[in-house]
């Protein structure tokens, strides 16, 4: 079961008749990444819309290398995240839609040390989306503190409406 809450841009009505041309589902390793799936794949059946599944792995600085008055080396850069298999997960989700009869799917993984900013500045306004389907953060503490909220991210930075998906069976089995 999931929860979900729409954000729309420039105050629209929520329930009108807008209709959504490309539907970009941000998918992380989270447990409900099928769920974010189902819905974006949901929402495009409806709307006949494209959809663009994509990852952002996040990418993480560790102490840069400086020689020669400032040059900065690039293999300082580090991934948090390494060759984990969301390639694989994506194309499964890409065949899956397909399958399904949605017309055109684009598949994007690629790295950010601001992993929200990627989505809506990057992916969303270069694949011309109109909706983002994203989950909710399941940060905490201190690493809510160190990395940020992504979700909250996504929802300020957008270009466009934001479709949250909250995992509810998550958050019930924390609490009994």
């Amino acid at each position: 079961m999931v929860k979900i809450s729409l954000f729309h841009r420039y105050g629209e009505k929520l329930g009108g008749d807008k209709m959504y041309k490309n539907i970009l589902v941000a998918i992380s390793h989270s447990s409900n990444s099928h769920d974010l799936f189902e819905v974006g794949l949901n929402l495009a059946l409806k709307h006949n819309a494209q959809m663009t599944l994509c990852h952002i792995k996040n990418l993480r600085y560790i102490v840069p290398n400086f020689l020669n008055e400032g040059i900065y080396l690039p293999q300082d850069i580090v991934y948090l995240e390494t060759n984990d298999g969301i390639e694989e997960i994506l194309n499964k989700y890409k065949d899956e839609a397909l399958k399904k009869g949605i017309s055109k799917i684009d598949v994007v993984v690629t790295a950010s040390s601001t992993p929200a900013l990627a989505i809506t500045n990057v992916v969303a306004k270069g694949y011309d989306c109109d909706l983002i389907v994203c989950g909710s953060s399941s940060s905490k503490g201190i690493l809510k503190k160190i990395f940020g909220n992504v979700t909250t991210e996504i929802v300020k930075n957008a270009p466009c409406d934001v479709l949250v998906v909250k995992n509810i069976e998550k958050n019930n089995e924390v609490n009994n």
